[in-house]
Parts: C-alpha cells; structure tokens; sequence
C-alpha cells in the first residue's frame, strides 16, 4: 500500500511539492527550538552545586587609572581585608567570603591545562577565601575545602569539580594530587615560575552562571588576601629578604593574591532592607573612593537568568509557534483544496466500496508520507551539523533525541492539519464520481 500511495504522490508531485517544502521548513524550526528548550531543561536537572538563599553580594569597583604595583596592590588588598573584618563583625552576618567573580553575572575567567600526553583540559576558573565553600554552602566529596594550613605551602592550594577530577586522574582520587602539568616552558627574563598547584578537595560542581548553563569543568583556586597584604619580611640588614634579581638588588615579592571582585554574605533570617544601607556606609566610610553595589543573590540569578536564557527562548518559542500556526493554517488550506480536487478519484473507490475509514486512512497515510519525505530530507540537512562542529555543548545524542521530539511533535502537527480534509474526504457521494465519469 506503501508503494501505491508513493505512486499517488509522485503523480501529483506538482501539488504535493508545496507540502513537503511547508512541512521540512516546519521542522528545521521546531528541530532548533527542541534542541535548545531540552539542552535547557537537561542541563537544569544537574546540581548547581551551591546555595544562593539568603546570600547577597556586594560587588567591589576600584577607581582606574592608577598603575598596578606591588605596593598599590598590597595597600589594595590590605583595605580589602579591613572590608571583610567589617562585614564579619555585623551582627545581621552569619558568614562572608571573598570571590574574584560572583554567580550569575558575565564575569569569566577561561583557562586550559596540558596534561603530560599532550591532552587539554579547558575549565571555567574562579578564586575565592577560605570560608566560601561555607558562606554558600558548597558541599565537598573529597578531601576538604581551603584552609589557614595552605599557607606558606610552595604549591597553590586548588578545589575541582567532579568533571575535571574525571578529566584530569581518571577514575583516581583526585584529593591530594598535585595538579598535572605538561607546559614545561621556562619563565621568561623578569618573569616569575608559575607554581605547582595541588588538589586539597573535589566538590560536586560549582555552575557560575546558573542552572541552564552547560555543567563542565571548573577549577577554584585559594586567594589569600591575607597573606598577600603582608608586607615584606625585613632582614637584619634592612633588604627584605626576597632573592636577588640579576642586578644584585632584592626583588619585590610577587603578589599572589587577587584583588577580589565581589564579597558574599550569608544573613541571618530576618534581616531588614535598611542593614544594606548601613552596611555599604560603614563599607564607604573604610574605602570612599571605591564603589559598592549591593543586591540578594536570588534577584541577580532572576535577572540574568532572564536575560540570558530565558528571553532569547521565549523569543525563539514565540517565532517558531508563529510560523508553525502559519504553516498549519496554510498546510490546512493546501489539503483541503487537495481533496476537493480528487473528488473523481476518491468517489470512484466509494462507489467500488471503500468505506469511510478506509477514505480517511488513505489521506492521512499520503500525508503521513509526505511529512516522513520532508523530515528525512531535514535529517540530512541537520545531520551537517555535528560533521561540521555546530553543535557546540550540546551533546550528539541530546541532539538526536531532540530531532526524534521534533519529529514526533510534526507528525502530531501534519495529522492535525490533516484531519478536517480527510473528513471531507469520506463525505464525498459515489454519485459525484459518476457525474465527473
């Protein structure tokens, strides 16, 4: 039957011509819109690795225009840490900590790793202070977060996500490894070694940018401010006790410390809206030519969630659902004036005795058909994709699943559009067959 209605439908290939090309744009656009709202919706079932209840940020400018040296930073990261005492010393304070980039802001910091076969590891990175994983409730697998013990180390205390532990030893614990390095280049002239790095903790995942963000690797790294607005250890004979550079002269210690870009803060319940205003005074009056925004955590994560993935699918959901209305409106029409113009054809099998169903069954399996032809020339069209690399972080068999749901979702669509002209279809008198004959 298969075969006869594929005949059917090569006779009329004029007419039908119009309904596989409706029917494959419908389905490269509702291919797109699945693709990215089940990315989405996969990617918002993986943890996101921290807490954001209760938890405000107070994101830190400093002024510009004043050239980085040792001394600035350190006088820097010394007014930061009087911050901080400040903050902890409010009684509305349950924990604080420092964050060289707060959540769910367009702040990024991307870095790769080469591991000693040559592989790379690409990961988002992040810094942070001893009591972060506490103030935001980042819960640890393996080994532990950062502490005071990490000082004086000669190596960088560092805190991956499972996926990087995975990517970096394999099915080995990860906790305690130093961090694998195959880049053995020599620092240049003036330029200080990078340090060994070690792994003191493994957390589940830590998602800057929200729940419908891609999970991947992440790295956070140790930023202590503290130590770093130290100043130098002084000899006795005055120098500061730092190696001599090639000139002889002692050489200014290197700042390993960032200066942070935001402070997060965990209130107690019931805290009211004035404590921000008191809060940024007592901060304004410590460093008044630094700015201070402060806002709950929950209202940032909305808007930039908003903003950055739930507007742009909305838009996108909008625009498909239009031009899929268009297109089942005007599939509708072609259908119908399709059986008016068979009117010969489908009275002469009423009058041998086809009954209504079989009417009915005949249409809906040539427009079953006709979707199956368009979808699977859209299947090699979007099948370019992934050979091309266009896919980005989704994943091939994401992708696949989406294209099947799209697929189904059209069938859905087609027999729809397709019921109310084959309705009309078994209405239709043997009489006017053979008045046509």
């Amino acid at each position: 039957m298969a075969l006869h209605l594929l005949k059917l439908i090569w006779n009329r290939k004029r007419a039908n011509f119009l309904i596989v090309t409706e029917i494959l744009l419908s389905f490269l656009v509702l291919a797109a819109v699945t693709t990215v709202a089940v990315h989405y919706w996969r990617n918002y079932q993986a943890p996101l690795g921290f807490s954001y209840e209760r938890i405000w940020d107070i994101v830190v400018r400093v002024p510009r225009g004043i050239d980085s040296t040792p001394e600035v930073d350190r006088e820097r990261l010394a007014r930061f840490v009087r911050l901080m005492e400040a903050v902890r010393q409010a009684p509305e304070v349950e924990s604080a900590s420092h964050v060289q980039m707060p959540s769910f802001r367009n702040w990024e910091w991307n870095s790769e790793v080469t591991l000693p076969d040559g592989r790379r590891v690409d990961f988002n990175g992040n810094r942070g202070g001893d009591e972060l994983a506490a103030t935001l409730s980042i819960p640890v697998v393996h080994g532990r977060w950062f502490a005071r013990e990490d000082t004086g180390q000669n190596w960088d205390a560092v805190v991956i996500n499972a996926a990087m532990a995975r990517a970096l030893f394999g099915t080995e614990q990860a906790a305690g490894r130093m961090m694998p390095r195959g880049d053995t280049r020599a620092p240049r002239p003036g330029e200080a070694p990078s340090r060994p790095q070690r792994v003191v903790g493994v957390i589940q995942d830590y998602r800057q940018f929200g729940e419908y963000s891609t999970p991947g690797n992440y790295m956070l790294e140790r930023n202590d401010i503290v130590s770093a607005a130290q100043p130098p250890a002084a000899t006795a004979s005055g120098a500061t006790g730092q190696p001599a550079g090639a000139d002889g002269k002692p050489t200014e210690p290197r700042v390993e410390a960032q200066l942070p870009g935001a402070i997060m803060l965990r209130l107690r319940p019931g805290v009211d809206a004035q404590f921000e205003e008191r809060l940024v005074k007592n901060l304004q009056a410590i460093a008044p030519d630094w700015g201070f925004t402060m806002k709950p955590v929950e209202d940032v994560r909305s808007e930039y969630l908003r903003n950055n993935y739930l507007t742009p699918l909305m838009i996108m959901g909008m625009v498909a659902g239009f031009l899929l209305l268009m297109v089942a409106l005007g599939l509708s029409g072609v259908l119908w004036q399709n059986v008016t113009q068979r009117i010969r054809e489908l009275g002469l099998r009423r009058a041998k005795g086809a009954d209504r169903a079989r009417i009915k069954l005949q249409i809906f399996m040539e427009l079953a058909l006709m979707t199956g032809i368009a979808i699977g020339l859209g299947a090699i069209i979007l099948a370019q994709l992934p050979m091309f690399g266009w896919l980005g972080p989704v994943p091939p068999g994401l992708y696949v699943a989406s294209l099947v749901l799209a697929a189904l979702l059209l069938f859905v669509l087609t027999s729809f559009c397709g019921w109310y002209p084959s309705l009309l279809a078994t209405r239709i008198p043997p009489a006017e067959a053979l008045r046509y004959e």
